[in-house]
């Protein structure tokens, strides 16, 4: 069976009530109709709910249409409101309009009713199924956050592992090679010393290189000291190595931030910083760690070549630069935001802003 099409009609002239009536059912509506006739019968119909329309005269004894608007808006927010009168006025209707009306149907153009009520109830689905697709939207999305939040964390766990690792287990046994094999070297034969000079020589540098390679997954004084002097340390490190002019401007934290906060603002740090070497050409690059308005901001400046933001950002979209995805995804997933600066020839600044949440005991 149909189900009855729910109507409040606010409606003083009971001929007039009758004729919209017969006008819907002559259609194929199945109404349930509550006509009321003044402000309070008005309010309480709407209080009780359970509606799927409103029908307005325009103009009655001490109550208006515009006014019976501007209550439905108030009360149900989502319910279409058509007017229908004999007295509404060009203007009129296009200033009820204005202020939220469905539609507006004249009395003496009572046909216009049905495709205007059909019209309102279309609208209605269309917006329930938006509000509904829209939900779906955002509740994927907060699970993706959670995905890639939890994704991060457990490459910085395993990053943390490695570099453990590496440092403990395979940086100390090529430790003792070294010393064994400078051992070797105070009693061998001549012939003997040059291939234990060349093969310690090659276990230095392979040391150094496990060295590196812990560092750059994990550096201990991030966890250890925290965000201040792990940037310091970042900074100076990759200008040694590529040859620019390093400067930090770190304002000193009363605490240590959230580990979420400081990792993913030392990891876009170190992405921008690997793009000065990799692209920028750069003679000077600062970094700079500041409060601003409750909010931790970090600055990657460099004199570089510069680049086009939006072409630039085009191509990441495409898959070309997962260096700039990857630090817009990690400030987003600590809650904070990022942007490029970028002009070809001016040289570049990475601004990443972030809570300034703490970390707790």
């Amino acid at each position: 069976m149909k189900s009855p099409l729910r109507i409040l009609h606010l409606e003083d002239d009971l001929n007039d009530a009758a004729l919209i009536q017969s006008t819907l059912e002559v259609e194929g509506f199945v109404c349930a109709i509550t006509r009321v006739q003044n402000s309070d019968e008005f309010v309480a119909a709407l209080e009780r709910g359970g509606l799927d329309l409103i029908l307005s005269d325009f103009s009655m004894p001490g109550f208006d249409g515009l006014s019976a608007l501007a209550m439905a808006h108030d009360l149900c927010p989502d319910l279409p409101f058509i007017l229908v009168s004999g007295t509404l006025g060009e203007e009129r209707a296009i200033d009820a309009l204005k202020r939220g009306a469905t539609d507006y149907v004249l009395k003496h153009r009572i046909s216009r009713l049905v495709p205007a009520v059909h019209r309102a109830l279309q609208e209605v689905r269309e917006r329930v199924e938006r509000k509904l697709a829209e939900q779906k939207r955002n509740e994927y999305s907060s699970k993706l956050k959670v995905l890639s939040r939890r994704l991060v964390a457990a490459q910085e766990t395993e990053r943390r592992n490695i570099a453990r690792e590496l440092h403990d287990e395979i940086g100390q046994a090529l430790t003792v090679m070294q010393l064994n094999l400078q051992a070797l070297l105070s009693t061998s034969t001549a012939g003997d010393r040059l291939r234990l000079q060349a093969t310690l020589e090659a276990v230095d540098r392979v040391l150094e290189q496990v060295h590196d390679l812990a560092l750059n997954l994990r550096p201990s004084m991030l966890d250890d000291l925290g965000l201040e002097p792990a940037l310091v340390w970042l900074t100076h490190r990759q200008a040694e190595l590529a040859g620019f002019k390093g400067e930090v401007h770190a304002e000193a934290l009363e605490d240590r931030l959230d580990t979420v906060i400081e990792t993913e603002c030392f990891r876009i740090a170190q992405e921008a910083l690997t793009n000065v070497v990799r692209h920028a050409q750069a003679r000077t690059v600062t970094v700079a760690l500041r409060k601003e308005a409750g909010q931790l901001h970090l600055r990657v400046r460099d004199d570089g070549v510069g680049f086009d933001v939006a072409a630039m950002s085009e191509k990441a979209v495409r898959g070309a630069s997962l260096g700039l995805l990857s630090m817009e995804e990690r400030a987003v997933l600590a809650g904070g935001q990022l942007e490029f600066n970028s002009t070809p020839g001016q040289g570049t600044e990475v601004h990443a802003w972030f809570p300034l949440k703490w970390r707790t005991a």
